[in-house]
């Protein structure tokens, strides 16, 4: 068990935001009291020195837990009631604060970056094609070059799955854009542990990324 440096705001959704949630689309899922009950999110905040403080807190974030509670049922800014006031967060969430917050399994990743992270060290240590555990020494990458770094650029820094022809998931590492690497066209890198396992990567890669090229320009057409 870890003491985090930080408050936990808990915030429920009051019937206010549950009649905008349910005023859109008429093909848009209905959000019940029950649902919005059962649904409340958690937020952390930074601790202070002095005794924890609602309102006081609410002052400094209620414009993020505002749009981060909207967002949560309709991504479309558009659709957002404007402009947003002190006034009507407080008519539509109600907010409890909690001084003590501890993580009771510190052992496990505690944020996406951490996941992001342990993804990214499991890649390094295997080899993306036989699932091979590999020494830290000699480093053996297969690097490729994106035609359209942009499209994985949501990835940089992260894990990139690929599915082979033969279904086998082949998983590499999307670089940093301003890294060595990707400055050298070094946009993806798998990690192999032999010749062979080289040789099937070189192979499997491009096909993969064409057929995910594919899927996503006939998502945009969509």
């Amino acid at each position: 068990m870890s003491f985090l440096y930080r408050v936990a705001l808990m915030v429920t959704r009051k019937q206010s935001y549950i009649d905008w949630a349910n005023g859109g689309s008429d093909n848009a899922p209905e959000l019940t009291a029950d649902l919005a009950n059962e649904t409340r999110t958690v937020y952390l905040a930074p601790e202070s020195d002095d005794p924890p403080d609602r309102d006081a807190v609410l002052d400094e974030f209620w414009v993020d837990l505002f749009e981060a509670e909207l967002a949560a049922w309709n991504s479309d800014e558009a659709q957002w009631p404007q402009p947003l006031t002190r006034e009507m967060f407080d008519a539509w969430f109600d907010v409890e604060l909690t001084g003590t917050v501890f993580d009771l399994t510190p052992e496990e990743p505690l944020s996406q970056r951490d996941v992001d992270l342990d993804e990214v060290a499991d890649a390094l240590a295997h080899c993306a094609w036989c699932g091979l555990e590999v020494d830290a020494e000699p480093d053996r990458f297969v690097a490729f070059a994106l035609s359209d770094r942009s499209r994985l650029a949501h990835r940089e820094g992260r894990t990139v799955p690929l599915i082979a022809g033969d279904g086998t998931v082949i998983v590499g590492v999307m670089t940093i854009a301003d890294s060595d690497e990707a400055k050298a066209g070094d946009d993806l890198l798998f990690r192999v542990c032999t010749t062979r396992c080289e040789k099937a990567i070189l192979k499997a890669v491009p096909k993969a990324l064409r057929k995910l090229s594919i899927a996503a320009t006939v998502d945009g057409v969509r």
